[in-house]
């Protein structure tokens, strides 16, 4: 293997990053794109065109995020503060996923709880009761 070209479990890496970055990053000044990763990754280390500097012979394989390296800091640097926008949690379980490859990626809160009250869901869902508490176990619809 040549010594800039990147091995599978590197390119992985790359890949989580990428993934729970856009997640739950997004870039003050528009648009990052990470279309052309594939084949960025197979030309081995280098700056990539989304922003990464990969290093094949590097410790951890992204060395830099020029785009945004607040975000870089808090996976790689094990920077708590870097990142405003996520809760602690979730940034241990991003390091745990994108590092080891271990567990899942994050999910933003909003994605997998309803952005508003849950006990009002039953009343749009056709109860004509007059009181504000839904039955017990009553079903949501879907």
């Amino acid at each position: 293997m040549n010594r800039d070209e990147l091995s599978d479990e590197q390119k992985k890496v790359v890949w989580r990053y990428a993934e729970v970055w856009r997640r739950f990053r997004r870039l003050p000044d528009g648009y990052r794109s990470f279309n052309d990763l594939e084949d960025d990754l197979d030309r081995g280390s280098g700056m990539l065109l989304c922003g990464l500097l990969v290093e094949a012979q590097a410790s951890s394989v992204i060395t830099a995020d020029v785009k945004d390296p607040q975000f870089h800091a808090a996976i790689f640097g094990k920077d708590d503060n870097a990142v405003l926008d996520m809760t602690p949690h979730e940034l241990r379980q991003a390091r745990q996923y994108i590092i080891q490859g271990e567990g899942t990626a994050p999910v933003r809160w909003w994605w997998t709880k309803p952005p508003f009250p849950t006990q009002k869901l039953w009343v749009v869902a056709g109860n004509t009761d007059k009181d504000d508490d839904p039955p017990p176990d009553t079903p949501l619809a879907a």
